[in-house]
C-alpha cells in the first residue's frame, strides 16, 4: 500500500510543472526587508497622496498594488541595479509605468 502512495505522489510531483507567475519568468532575487519597506513606503505615499483613485481602495488593497509594482521591478532589473543611486531615475520609470496598472487591475477586483 506504502508503494502505491508514493508512487502516486512521485507521479503528481514529476508530471506538473508549477510556476509562481504566470509568464513563468522568474524573477530577480531581493531581500525580504527591502521588498516590506518599499511596499509600507509605496503604501504609505499613496494614502498621503489621496488621488481619486486611491480613495476607492481600502489599505490592504494598496499594499496589493505596490506588491504588484514591486514584483514588476523584480522582473526588471536587479536587486544591485534597485540600490544604486545612479540607475533610480531608470527605477522610477518602471514605478512610474506599473503604477497604473497595478492600480487599475486592483480596482478590477472589486467589479
Amino acid at each position: 500500500m506504502k508503494n502505491i502512495w508514493l508512487t502516486i505522489f512521485l507521479i503528481l510531483i514529476f508530471s506538473s510543472k508549477i510556476n509562481s507567475h504566470s509568464d513563468g519568468a522568474i524573477p530577480y532575487w531581493y531581500p525580504s526587508s527591502y521588498i516590506f519597506g518599499f511596499i509600507k513606503g509605496c503604501a504609505d505615499t499613496i494614502e498621503i497622496s489621496l488621488s481619486p483613485m486611491t480613495k476607492e481602495l481600502w489599505p490592504e488593497q494598496i499594499r496589493s498594488v505596490c506588491g504588484c509594482v514591486i514584483d514588476s521591478l523584480r522582473h526588471s532589473i536587479t536587486f544591485q541595479e534597485a540600490t544604486d543611486d545612479d540607475l533610480k531615475a531608470g527605477m522610477q520609470l518602471i514605478v512610474s509605468a506599473t503604477m497604473p496598472i497595478c492600480m487599475n487591475e486592483e480596482l478590477k477586483k472589486n467589479e
